[in-house]
């Protein structure tokens, strides 16, 4: 692939980003702000925090191979596709004023799409963005990320405070739509041809392919000791997060500015973290970097268990965006540079499946704790789990994880004529690539996702 298209590409990826993440960021608010308007429930509104998540746990597993298998440029487009669909319905759900059941359902079939936009989005990025401008690729999706963390609770409190949940709900769609258009201008590459073949070919392939993934982050144990440390983190973090806005804005559901403040203060965190992130990565081993931020959260959750107000959210808040961007971009870069391309997809996914099967246990622990012993009772258990996992990364290999990349040896063609694929062969796990060699990273999101 010419330099010309894959700097096109990047582009084009960077605007799909913006725009699904922008509308995303509105519909944030929207969905618990209904929900909890509808029941005037804490348990209730972090039970639709924890519903998005089910589906990774369910399915994770295998939408990663499916986003190793496929053109994952038009399985990406099919995502934000079916996303902007179900949105829409989410919308007209508002319309209707339809119970709480409708809706948590739309909520899951959301989350159905997201285990496999996100592991294409991925590996989609290790084809279009050359190698040694991943770190800052990485870099400035966290950043945008973040800045969007900063104008997007402003708007989210505006559009669902003023316009409701129905407005919030289609500008979100009209993101995603946008967003496959986006994708679509891409190059279209021979070498993405792999999503033709017969279905009972792909359901023999599932499971072979991830246990091959599961291999791969056997036998690299950075990779092994992140999955677990990720899973610890995502039942501390979330249990405060989905319980958010019920505590700022109370039983009754009434947004105000105190949740835009706290939340664009976590943006703003981002932002910087992400923008020293390079540079640190020049000075300091990823290991390094991470185990501090991890550490960094730890401390940011414990901020408001000693003092509950909106300054001390708004201190805590700030602190854990900046500890997150400090904590992803090393971790997304040392993971691009010790799984083969071939196999990231499905890492991906894997890696997203386990950790994200703690997070509703998290968020409806959390609801049952701030109901029961009150707000500062929540922060120190989140703050005492993260701890736990500030020592884990302090002392595991992942602690001292330099910063990886390993040639990508695969060949993209140059953009072609479709074609249809031939078999796919059984694929075996590449060799243990737990050793590799340190880069000079260069100048910098994520599903809002998440730290991994």
């Amino acid at each position: 692939m010419s330099d010309g298209i894959r700097r096109r590409d990047e582009v084009l990826l960077r605007a799909a980003f913006i725009v699904s993440s922008g509308g995303d960021w509105i519909f944030r608010f929207a969905l618990p702000a209904l929900v909890l308007r509808l029941t005037g429930s804490a348990i209730s509104t972090a039970l639709t925090y924890a519903v998005e998540f089910v589906p990774y746990v369910v399915i994770g597993l295998f939408s990663g191979v499916v986003a190793d298998r496929a053109d994952r440029r038009r399985l990406m487009i099919r995502c934000d596709v079916a996303s902007a669909v179900i949105v829409t319905g989410i919308g007209a759900l508002c319309l209707a004023h339809a119970s709480v059941g409708p809706v948590m359902a739309a909520a899951f079939l959301l989350g159905c799409v997201r285990p496999f936009s996100f592991p294409a989005f991925q590996g989609f990025l290790t084809e279009r963005v050359a190698l040694e401008r991943r770190a800052a690729m990485n870099a400035w999706l966290q950043a945008a990320d973040g800045t969007l963390s900063m104008v997007g609770p402003v708007a989210g409190v505006a559009v669902v405070a003023l316009l409701g949940p129905t407005v919030a709900s289609l500008a979100n769609a009209v993101s995603f739509t946008l967003s496959a258009a986006l994708i679509s201008g891409t190059a279209v590459l021979a070498a993405g041809r792999r999503g033709r073949l017969p279905l009972r070919a792909w359901c023999r392939s599932l499971g072979a392919d991830s246990v091959a993934g599961l291999r791969v982050v056997v036998k690299n144990r950075g990779l092994l000791w992140a999955t677990a440390l990720l899973t610890l983190s995502n039942f501390s973090f979330p249990a405060v997060t989905a319980n958010l806005i019920y505590i700022v804005a109370g039983p009754d559901g009434r947004l105000s500015a105190s949740l835009a403040v706290v939340s664009a203060a976590q943006g703003l965190g981002a932002v910087l973290g992400a923008a020293a992130a390079p540079a640190l990565l020049r000075r300091f081993s990823a290991g390094a970097l991470m185990q501090s931020a991890m550490g960094a959260m730890a401390v940011a959750l414990l901020l408001p268990a000693v003092r509950i107000d909106v300054g001390a959210l708004t201190v805590s808040w700030f602190l854990a965006g900046a500890s997150t961007s400090l904590f992803i971009v090393p971790w997304r870069t040392y993971r691009q540079g010790a799984v083969d391309a071939a196999y990231l997809g499905r890492v991906v996914g894997l890696q997203r499946a386990v950790p994200f099967a703690a997070v509703p246990l998290g968020a409806v622990s959390g609801g049952l704790l701030l109901t029961e012993f009150g707000a500062p009772a929540l922060f120190a258990g989140a703050a005492a789990v993260q701890f736990l996992v500030w020592l884990g990364t302090r002392f595991s290999p992942l602690g001292s994880a330099s910063s990886p990349t390993a040639p990508d040896t695969r060949e993209v063609a140059e953009p072609t004529v479709e074609r249809p694929a031939p078999a796919t062969p059984r694929i075996s796990p590449p060799r243990d690539t737990e050793r590799v060699s340190v880069i000079d990273p260069v100048d910098m999101r994520a599903q809002h996702e998440d730290p991994v």
